[in-house]
């Protein structure tokens, strides 16, 4: 599912116009956008949580020339389903 197809089923499903279903939808990944950045998890009961995690420096190589390459640490986003959503799969 793409985002167009999210905000299609949104609309569906609340019987919201497709503009505040949009509206809406955005507002979600905006807040969750902003939770992350800021350094805080964010976690929907039932469904799952997301959080940052950091990732270490480490080293890898290149495939097409065989180079050793240094990957910086980082921040990276991570999702974590919730026992309830994995027992519905």
């Amino acid at each position: 599912m793409n985002k167009t197809k999210l905000i299609n089923a949104v609309s569906a499903r609340s019987e919201l116009s497709k503009k505040k279903a949009e509206s809406a939808v955005d507002a979600v990944f905006d807040v969750i956008t902003r939770s992350l950045v800021s350094g805080d998890s964010f976690a929907l009961l039932g469904f799952g949580k997301f959080e940052v995690c950091q990732r270490e420096a480490r080293m890898r190589i290149d495939p097409k020339t065989g180079e050793e390459l240094q990957i910086q640490a980082g921040k990276v986003p991570v999702f974590r389903a919730s026992k309830s959503l994995i027992q519905k799969m």
